[in-house]
């Protein structure tokens, strides 16, 4: 019999774990909204394993840049996905002390990064005004996608391959009988039973899972002054801008895909929470863009078109929460969504869809060291599924 796979979530880890198994098994994504219009559509979406210190979690961030762009050969090289590098520079002694021993341990490790100089960043990125006496580095390998365009094409292959897609109706709660997860009651009181139940809702998973008594770390989005949540706004289309990422000191930017740019800057983020009010955010959307108009001249004609938070999943010790919770449900909640969707532990890569003939065909758990050298005490997990 073809298993049902139902999955908690449509946004980048929902939609590509659709994208995998559609073909070989019966699969519905559940959402509220439609794809992609959660976390994935305001995030930089920044591909990169750039500032990870564990060596474990590294290669695994390592391997998930090659699956995407193995996933973007597969699907034709798309418009969404740009692997167009990613640059920084630093002013003062310590941060310049920073980035150069930063580039010597990613170089180190094999990744792609290197100094450059005023003249080659110019030549990278000739919208820029960096300010001399710099300490400049360039990440040519790193990227970043438009993340609902993204969604929506695996979301759409997925839904060629079979895969149901249910919005407007979310989860209410998940049904539990005893030690297992049978399935979801939507809000409309439908019952939608399944093989395996996968919570791949973001920030909400605590939610989602409290209504089974249970429990995950991760940081509380709602708490004052928490780190979750952060700010990102979009500019106006503005001409000669940026090609690939920056992150400048006090700013950090990216295209859009309408033509303008994603602005964020972390020690403004530091100052939202989720009680923020709009007027205070619309306030420090404007300084990140007077921020860009100091290193962009072409930003001088633009303004901010849109302000929004970006709500993030940050596991209290920032490594993936990726495995069986219970039997039959499988949660995977991690801050690297945009970057590890395809590469989570032990899943087949992208370029080879796995038989979905039993619940073996999902991940068996985070079993890699990155995770922990026991996600029991990380998490209290059950590794095996019951049968």
């Amino acid at each position: 019999m073809t298993q049902h796979i139902l999955i908690i979530g449509a946004g980048i880890i929902g939609t590509a774990l659709a994208d995998r198994l559609a073909p070989h098994t019966r699969v519905t994504i559940i959402d509220s909204h439609q794809p992609g219009q959660g976390t994935t559509a305001t995030s930089l979406a920044w591909l990169n394993a750039n500032k990870t210190l564990d060596p474990d979690y590294f290669a695994f961030r390592q391997d998930a840049l090659a699956e995407w762009a193995r996933l973007a050969a597969e699907l034709g090289h798309p418009s969404w996905y740009v692997p167009a590098g990613n640059m920084t520079w630093a002013q003062t002694d310590t941060t310049r002390t920073e980035l150069a021993q930063r580039v010597e341990r990613l170089r180190a490790r094999g990744y792609a990064a290197r100094l450059i100089t005023p003249s080659e960043a110019r030549a990278i990125e000739p919208a820029l005004t960096i300010p001399a006496g710099a300490l400049i580095a360039h990440f040519p390998e790193e990227g970043f996608i438009h993340g609902t365009q993204a969604i929506q094409a695996l979301m759409d292959r997925a839904h060629n391959a079979g895969a149901q897609l249910i919005t407007q109706d979310p989860v209410a709660n998940l049904l539990r009988h005893g030690d297992r997860v049978t399935g979801v009651r939507l809000e409309s009181g439908a019952d939608i039973a399944a093989d395996v139940t996968v919570c791949a809702a973001g920030w909400r998973t605590p939610e989602i899972l409290a209504t089974a008594d249970l429990t995950i770390p991760l940081l509380d989005v709602h708490a004052p002054g928490s780190a979750a949540p952060c700010l990102v706004a979009a500019t106006t289309p503005a001409s000669g801008v940026l090609r690939g990422l920056i992150h400048a000191p006090g700013v950090y930017a990216r295209p859009a895909w309408d033509g303008g740019l994603l602005l964020e800057a972390s020690d403004l983020d530091a100052k939202i929470d989720m009680n923020t009010p709009m007027p205070t955010l619309q306030s420090q959307a404007e300084e990140f863009l007077d921020r860009a108009r100091s290193i962009i001249p072409a930003l001088t004609q633009a303004h901010i078109a849109q302000a929004r938070r970006c709500i993030r999943p940050m596991p209290l010790d920032g490594l993936p929460l990726i495995g069986w919770h219970l039997p039959r449900l499988y949660v995977a909640a991690t801050h690297s969504g945009i970057t590890s969707p395809h590469t989570l532990p032990n899943s087949p890569p992208v370029g080879s869809r796995p038989v979905a003939t039993s619940t073996s065909s999902l991940p068996t758990g985070p079993t890699g060291p990155y995770i922990a050298p026991s996600q029991v005490r990380r998490w209290k997990l059950h590794e095996t599924l019951s049968t």
